[in-house]
């Protein structure tokens, strides 16, 4: 029946040829038989590995997309900010530590939340000014505490944009150790926060005392509103 008949066209003359022949019966050159099969399967759709592969890469870039969105999302820290007499407090009992590192004795003081929010309100306003372009500022800085945990918050200005990171600590043993992260609102947790804290270590650049003293801990203990710091003998 002629409404069963396969035929194919050559891709040489436009010649169309009833099949089984393997040559053009006009110009005798051979008919393409893989870029015909090629045109069936197109012209049926996708298979269904195929469209497994499609959905994967949307899935993928939905995800990458959602992580890159969280991490430029800025994110905000409300802490307990006090006044000018909170922030020599904090100076006063900061050189008191450093003193007892510099002279190998232990010495333990006690620093509360509004103290330490303070100095470092002091600290980002007597920034030079910006200059321009998408040079790094310090645009906010803070600190929480909580029962067993602190929280540092930083906020980093570059041209229009503002990125933000918040990273997570508690005691163990005599240090205080990192325990998770955020970048932006992206939660980082363990061991990616880890990770994320330690490229992120120039951000505290203008802390060198509050590094010596962290560096230098032989316990920690943090409460509500306030942190115990003893430093260890030595420098």
């Amino acid at each position: 029946m002629e409404d069963n008949v396969l035929m194919m066209r050559c891709t040489q003359c436009g010649e169309m040829n009833r099949l089984p022949v393997v040559h053009c019966k006009k110009c005798g050159a051979r008919l393409d038989f893989e870029t015909a099969e090629q045109r069936m399967k197109d012209a049926s759709g996708p298979s269904v590995e195929q469209q497994i592969r499609m959905a994967a890469k949307l899935v993928l870039a939905f995800v990458l997309l959602l992580i890159v969105l969280l991490m430029i999302w800025p994110a905000k820290m409300a802490r307990t900010v006090g006044d000018e007499m909170d922030a020599k407090r904090y100076r006063m009992k900061g050189e008191l530590l450093v003193e007892g590192l510099n002279r190998g004795l232990p010495v333990s003081q006690v620093i509360e939340e509004k103290e330490i929010n303070a100095h470092l309100g002091e600290m980002l306003a007597a920034q030079p000014a910006a200059r321009g372009g998408f040079t790094a500022k310090l645009e906010d800085i803070g600190a929480r505490f909580f029962p067993g945990r602190a929280e540092v918050f930083v906020a980093i200005g570059r041209g229009p944009f503002t990125f933000t990171a918040t990273f997570y600590a508690k005691p163990k043993g005599a240090r205080l150790v990192v325990t998770g992260a955020k970048a932006g609102h992206l939660p980082l947790p363990s061991l990616l926060g880890k990770l994320y804290a330690s490229t992120q270590s120039g951000l505290f650049r203008q802390l060198k005392n509050e590094s010596r003293i962290v560096r230098n801990l032989d316990g920690a203990s943090v409460s509500d509103g306030s942190i115990e710091l003893l430093t260890r003998s030595g420098k």
